[in-house]
């Protein structure tokens, strides 16, 4: 057998001693970082599974047997088959005339590459414009109210001398099917 002295054995401890905090403050951390991704893994399974339940719904709805659901759909989304540019720049002309239409000025606006799926294609149009805020609510209710729909995306709003400069992103949607 070997024999261990009282000093090596006191060095010995406490070497164990550092190791094992080292790899108390190593492992802690790691399995609570593992933990997280592993909630927010399950988060997007679950989003995934109901936007993937949506859809199989939506896709099992027959338009072409419901007239009614089929004019519905009509008045709140472009039809098949619309050319995006051409959405876009109908969002940019009914901007800017909503916009002038309520004492506001349209600084300048971009035409944004909007995503695709298996039932919707977006078209996006991002815009600044300048004015007083009772006017820009004003602009934006008019937005909300107009078909067919467009969706705002994102507001940004900053204060310039004594204006508001407000960035929006449109986005209106071509039925694919």
């Amino acid at each position: 057998m070997m024999n261990i002295s009282g000093g090596n054995l006191k060095k010995a401890g406490l070497y164990l001693l550092i190791i094992l905090s080292i790899a108390r403050f190593a492992v802690v951390p790691a399995q609570t970082a593992v933990g997280k991704r592993t909630a927010l893994v399950e988060d997007y399974l679950n989003t995934y599974a109901s936007k993937s339940d949506l859809l199989q719904r939506y896709l099992a709805v027959d338009v072409s047997d419901d007239p009614g659901l089929n004019n519905e759909l009509a008045a709140l989304i472009y039809p098949k088959g619309s050319n995006r540019t051409a959405i876009q720049t109908d969002i940019v002309n009914l901007i800017t005339k909503t916009a002038e239409a309520n004492t506001l000025t349209v600084q300048n606006f971009q035409l944004i590459e909007g995503t695709e799926d298996a039932v919707l294609t977006e078209a996006s149009v991002m815009v600044r414009i300048q004015g007083q805020l009772k006017p820009m609510y004003k602009f934006f209710k008019t937005i909300q109210d107009t078909k067919p729909l467009l969706r705002i995306k994102s507001v940004e709003i900053n204060v310039q001398e004594k204006s508001y400069v407000t960035k929006i992103v449109l986005t209106g949607y071509i039925r694919k099917i």
